[in-house]
This record gives structure tokens, sequence and C-alpha cells, in this order.
């Protein structure tokens, strides 16, 4: 594990973004759950497949953001979203919030990767 404070901080990011999608997935209860799950995995996947090096790590996270901001486009635009109080506003404000924190933890990977913030 590098030793910036970036580089941790970017993976508690990623903890804790996984564990609020875990936890509105449950609490939410609506059956779109799959997808969300699926995002957590490609996190996983993609940070072994990088072997979790900094750099890897940016590209990514990035590359989750960009699919926690499709599925946010496809649940926004389902037939049954328009039926759910709140509908696609809500649905998709629901994605974006996730995306723009895999997009934060993507950003302090990149700053890890250059050797910012090193620990002392």
């Amino acid at each position: 594990m590098s030793p910036t404070i970036a580089y941790r901080t970017g993976i508690a990011l990623v903890g804790l973004t996984a564990f609020l999608i875990v936890w509105t997935t449950i609490v939410r209860d609506d059956g779109s759950g799959a997808g969300n799950f699926m995002i957590i995995l490609a996190a996983v996947v993609g940070g072994y497949a990088v072997r979790f090096d900094a750099a890897g790590l940016a590209r990514a996270m990035a590359g989750v953001a960009t699919m926690q901001l499709i599925l946010g486009l496809l649940t926004a635009t389902a037939p049954i979203t328009a039926t759910l109080d709140g509908g696609a506003p809500k649905a998709f404000a629901f994605h974006a919030v996730f995306m723009l924190l895999w997009l934060a933890s993507a950003t302090l990977f990149r700053i890890a990767g250059r050797g910012a913030l090193t620990a002392r």
C-alpha cells in the first residue's frame, strides 16, 4: 500500500461509497439492487486488476464513475421509474451523488500516483 495520505483517503472513500450504496439499496428495496452491486463489483475487480496501484486505481475509479452515470441514465429513463415517487429526477440524483464520490476517489488516487501529500 502506498504511504500517501491521498491513497489512504481514496481507499477510505471507496469503502464509504460502497457501504453507502449497499445501505441505501437495502433501505430502498425497490428491486434495482443488482445494478448497484455490479458497480461495487467493478470497483473491486478493477482495483485487483491494477494491483491496487494508485495510477491504475485512478483510471479504474473513473471508469466506475462512468458506469454509475450510465446506470443512472438507464434507471432514470426506465418506464417503471416514472411511476415511482419523485420519478426520474430522484433516480438520477441518487446515482449522481455516487458518481461524484467515485470521481473524488479517482482524483485522490491520481494525486497519490503523482506522489503528492506524502505522510510523514
